[in-house]
């Protein structure tokens, strides 16, 4: 039994990393690296014997197997492991059951194969323990002992030693540290994780790094006349759940997935090269970026971790100034993400969740349909003055991407994950078109723009083995400003969702000197690139201020966990 647990927990492992990481070849490291913290919690094994050492290598052997088969359950949802953030903040994710559900296989229960064998063999060795307890173990316990007194340091400074070398990529951290062995480590983060006050030299860097920053909200001459084009304007923020650029355009057996977002190319801005940036927060971190134009945390959820913290520049609260009332929808609980706290901090006067919808809609996946989203936003419309700034949040096009039959409006001959998700988006994209009809019967879309953004990608990060219909992918998620009437134009400015608050404000006039020095965004309007770095880390080619974007994860880390806004 003593070798047995460790070795399945090393094979657990081993499976684990290989359903996070990319290339799966770093997944072979885990054999190695999942080691020393196994010894650790396994070694007070050797002090004990019969039934006591099998009770305590079945518990350990049980709850590191309920991580583990936790951790890949939520790597096939969201490519991750699962944060210690998000297990002690469980209760904020009512809705989120289907699509955990959906990513659970049968196959799964095998991990727990092995508790069978530990169970087999101690039956097997009752009658060994009962002769062994007659005999003094006082000399084999002492032998044990200084096995411990060696085993145990031995595997605390390995274990130490991979903190040491963890680096910032999530993927690789999981390489280095194991599954295990990144629990713990948030663990740690968790036990400290209140707003730590900076040091003075953090703070300077921090300053140092936004007042560098600042030099990037210049309108280039060619784009000057845009600056101001949506001042006045009824705004209507919509964050498209998981839709993907590479997503627009597409036409699988000759079907347009997005006609509605298609259609509206020709009197819209198109941002075309815009990053996905978010990492453990999904959506929360979405709106991080986009609403603050601030980087998500390296770990854990801002959202989770810092519901609290105030002091941002937000896109609302720059709006609130312009005389605007922000009203946010969302349409699953509240308590979603934590979004019934930090909403008001990030400048909203209103929130409306799905049980303050006016007439219950139907339940889609996770929440309301996308249809009764926006005929809410409608109704709010009457209570709002103009100008008006609504954002909105759809669900539909979440995965699992189980859309009922009625909904469908695609004929495709396979029911994989991609074909389910173009069928969701396919429905999204039509209530988003019946949402601007019906804003244009009652006068308000010629003074209306609508944006749209993606929150993260889709298949590519849920469903990477099927992309029949969506090659090509690079990690660019949509952003579009749809002005009725004027005359479209494509921005290939590389850059990343943090850049969308800028470049709003600037589009509605706001000047620079409001944000430019609290927002670690840029401006896609600019002489420069925007902001073109990768969740990871990882800045792309030709990106300007390459030394800067390389920092902005540890910058954010700094500012968000010291509460640096508020300074």
């Amino acid at each position: 039994m003593l070798l047995l647990v460790p070795l399945a927990l090393v094979l657990k492992s081993v499976l684990v990393a290989a359903a996070v990481l990319e290339p799966d070849g770093w997944a072979a490291l885990v054999v190695l690296t999942a080691v020393p913290l196994l010894l650790l919690l396994l070694s007070p094994a050797l002090l004990v014997h019969g039934r006591a050492r099998t009770a305590y290598l079945v518990g350990v052997d049980l709850l590191v197997t309920l991580l583990l088969v936790g951790d890949l359950v939520n790597a096939r949802v969201s490519g991750r492991l699962l944060s210690v953030h998000m297990l002690s903040a469980a209760g904020t994710f009512e809705g989120l059951g289907s699509s955990v559900l959906d990513a659970a296989d049968w196959p799964d229960l095998l991990l727990f194969a092995d508790l069978l064998a530990v169970a087999a063999l101690a039956i097997a060795a009752r009658g060994r323990d009962r002769r062994a307890a007659r005999t003094s173990s006082v000399p084999r316990l002492g032998a044990r002992g200084r096995a411990v007194a060696v085993v145990a340091p031995a595997a605390l400074l390995a274990f130490v030693a991979q903190l040491l070398l963890q680096t910032s990529d999530p993927g690789l951290r999981v390489a280095v540290l194991s599954p295990l062995g990144t629990h713990a480590h948030q663990a740690w983060d968790q036990l400290i994780d209140d707003n730590e006050a900076l040091t003075p030299e953090e703070r300077e860097r921090v300053a140092d790094w936004f007042a560098a920053n600042a030099a990037y909200h210049q309108a280039a001459p060619e784009h000057e006349d845009l600056v101001g084009l949506l001042e006045g304007r009824d705004v209507y923020l919509v964050v498209l759940e998981s839709l993907e650029q590479v997503v627009l355009g597409a036409r699988p057996y000759g079907q347009e997935v997005t006609p509605t977002l298609n259609g509206w190319v020709e009197e819209s801005l198109v941002f075309d090269a815009v990053q996905e940036q978010v990492r453990d927060g999904n959506s929360s971190d979405a709106e991080l970026l986009m609403l603050a134009g601030v980087y998500p945390l390296r770990s854990g959820a801002a959202f989770l971790r810092f519901p609290d913290n105030a002091g941002y520049t937000t896109l609302p609260g720059l709006l609130v100034e312009e005389g605007y009332r922000p009203v946010a929808l969302h349409a699953d609980a509240a308590t979603f993400w934590n979004r019934h706290v930090v909403y008001p901090h990030l400048g909203f006067e209103r929130y409306v969740a799905e049980d303050d919808f006016a007439v219950g809609g139907r339940e889609v996946g996770m929440g309301l349909a996308d249809e009764d989203l926006f005929d809410q936003a409608l109704r709010e419309l009457d209570r709002v003055p103009s100008p008006r700034f609504l954002h909105l949040v759809t669900l539909t096009s979440h995965t699992p991407w189980h859309l009922p039959e009625d909904l469908q409006g695609l004929e495709l001959p396979d029911d994989d994950a991609t074909s389910r998700y173009l069928q969701s988006v396919h429905y999204a994209d039509a209530a988003l078109g019946e949402f601007a009809r019906r804003l244009d019967e009652r006068g308000l879309l010629d003074t209306a723009a609508i944006v749209v953004v993606g929150d993260h990608r889709g298949p590519h990060k849920y469903a990477p083995e099927d992309e029949r219909w969506l090659t090509g992918d690079d990690g660019r998620v949509p952003f579009l400003v749809h002005v009725p009437g004027m005359d479209g134009r494509r921005i290939s400015t590389p850059g990343g969702q943090v850049d969308v608050l800028p470049t709003l404000a600037q589009l509605l006039g706001i000047p620079a000197e409001r944000y430019a020095g609290s927002v670690m965004g840029r401006t896609l309007l600019g002489t420069h690139s925007g902001s073109a770095v990768t969740p990871d880390g990882t800045v792309l080619p030709g990106a300007d201020g390459a030394g800067q974007l390389a920092d902005a994860y540890e910058i954010a880390d700094l500012a968000v966990s010291g509460d640096w806004f508020t300074q």
